[in-house]
């Protein structure tokens, strides 16, 4: 029957002048080739502070991370509130951007960064402080997160120092929650300021504004730069995100392919990151307002990006996509997560795939 059918076949093509090729999508064939063994080990690259992060350093499992100030965030946000309510001016800045740096953290500094965090938390340790009558000033995260603790506890300790009264929001389930809190504050007489992490600038330009119209307003973290805020306080985050390119090129000197993992799109600092980490894979021009589409595979001359893999802050989601990635692609060189919890995740999902996770070069 088999022998009958190839000869029927070939039949058809010498009669009809068809003749057959096999389909050549680029796309799909990049993808497979990407998928054909696992004798390498997965590196992962982080950002941020994350403690399992750090430990996974010093251990040797995460080649590096590219870690933000969030207590300074905190603290800086506070204090600059806190003069803007006793009339002082604004502190210098270049455009209304008080840049706090990133930096690269790798095994050899790691510990020390971690004794120096561990020592700033303790001056924000307990809740904040509250007394009736005095001036008040507001902390708006864009979600719950670690990293949001490091930033609350110096945000804690500058009340406790510029004499006013913090009162931290976390809110848990993104843009409409940011929307309550910041609509309850604007008519508490006692708040004169909003320092605020935009989820998703482009489309909470009003809010944003009526906190700019009503109270002292800026942001931190992530900007909203086409809203009337009177100062951002962060780092560059293009920049950033070219670093983490720098310690992935670290890893996986010889190129290969690489996953992003981050929760969102759309608030300014992920995308500024994503984009800086691929330009830098790229050897691309410094250029912070291009953006690459985020469900192609982008190719270059020694790195491959599969994809941008979002888990809008569902740790659960993050963990399922890592575990996704490696059962797709499961000679993919490289997982690189831009949010603090997306680091440990990746981390967890290779383990437990039973994926060697030690980077070849460190």
């Amino acid at each position: 029957m088999i022998r009958s059918s190839l000869w029927l076949f070939a039949l058809c093509v010498a009669l009809t002048g068809c003749s057959y090729e096999p389909v050549n999508d680029s796309k799909s064939d990049s993808a497979a080739s990407l998928s054909t063994s696992t004798d390498q080990p997965i590196r992962v690259v982080a950002f941020d502070e994350h403690e399992e992060t750090l430990q996974a350093i010093i251990d040797g499992e995460i080649h590096g991370t590219v870690v933000q100030n969030p207590y300074m965030y905190g603290y800086k946000s506070v204090e600059v509130l806190a003069k803007l309510a006793a009339d002082e001016p604004l502190p210098d800045s270049e455009n209304g951007f008080l840049d706090l740096p990133a930096r690269q953290i790798r095994k050899a500094d790691a510990d020390s960064f971690w004794k120096d965090m561990k020592q700033k938390l303790k001056t924000g340790e307990g809740e904040p402080d509250v007394v009736e009558g005095r001036r008040s000033v507001a902390y708006v995260t864009n979600g719950i997160d670690p990293f949001w603790n490091i930033a609350a506890a110096g945000a804690i300790a500058a009340g406790r120092e510029f004499d006013v009264n913090v009162l931290l929001r976390f809110p848990p389930k993104g843009v409409g929650d940011q929307k309550n809190m910041l609509e309850a504050l604007l008519v508490q007489d006692d708040v004169t300021g909003i320092a605020v992490s935009p989820i998703d600038p482009k489309n909470q330009g009003e809010i944003l504004n009526q906190c700019g119209d009503q109270k002292h307003y800026i942001t931190h973290d992530s900007d909203a730069p086409d809203t009337n805020r009177l100062m951002y306080i962060g780092m560059n985050n293009y920049d950033a995100g070219r670093m983490a390119g720098q310690l992935v090129k670290e890893a996986m000197p010889d190129g290969g392919s690489v996953m992003i993992f981050v929760g969102r799109l759309g608030q300014l600092n992920a995308e500024q990151r994503r984009q800086g980490l691929i330009d830098e894979l790229l050897d691309r021009s410094r250029d912070p307002s291009r953006r690459d589409a985020n469900d192609e595979i982008i190719e270059g001359e020694k790195y491959t990006i599969l994809g941008t893999k979002l888990d809008n802050f569902d740790k659960a989601k993050a963990k399922q996509n890592a575990q996704d990635t490696i059962s797709k692609y499961p000679d993919v060189g490289c997982m690189v997560g831009l949010f603090a919890y997306n680091p440990p995740l990746c981390l967890q999902a290779i383990r437990e795939a039973g994926r060697e996770v030690r980077p070849s070069s460190n």
